[in-house]
């Protein structure tokens, strides 16, 4: 299990630095999850203020979903994107490394095409919680969702 812990980090860390390369995510990013599991999100605010960077850290209710949702599925969450709803709420994608070893080289190149892996959850609606692949583009240092 350890193992696992350790593998993971390392493919996250790979993960954040195509973010970085590819989407212009911040290097503080990479840096800050290398040195002490910091995660960062990203939030859309309006079309012309998104991918704002804010620590997980600064929202209770953000780590502990963070937290919950790795334990439950033994992953290891390396960012989210914040994007608010139309109908109400605010959509977390969480981009994560499962526990699946033989998926991340494909999980990877998905990334790299920019179509992650994540699992989204509407915060005003947590049951309707689902997994799948998303789309991205990187804005202002950050990461955004493209509808």
């Amino acid at each position: 299990m350890e193992d696992l812990k350790i593998l993971q980090k390392q493919e996250a860390l790979e993960r954040l630095t195509i973010l970085q390369k590819q989407y212009g995510l911040l290097e503080t990013v990479l840096k800050e999850f290398k040195e002490n599991n910091t995660i960062y999100y990203s939030e859309y605010i309006n079309q012309n203020i998104q991918g704002i960077l804010y620590w997980v850290s600064n929202k209770d209710e953000y780590t502990e979903i963070v937290e919950e949702f790795e334990k439950k599925n033994n992953a290891l969450v390396y960012h989210i994107i914040s994007t608010p709803v139309i109908y109400g709420g605010t959509l977390l994608s969480m981009l994560y490394v499962s526990q699946h070893q033989e998926e991340w080289k494909r999980d990877r190149a998905e990334l790299k095409d920019g179509l992650p892996l994540a699992y989204c959850i509407n915060l005003a609606d947590p049951e309707m919680a689902e997994f799948g692949g998303i789309q991205i583009k990187g804005a202002s240092g950050g990461i955004c969702q493209i509808a």
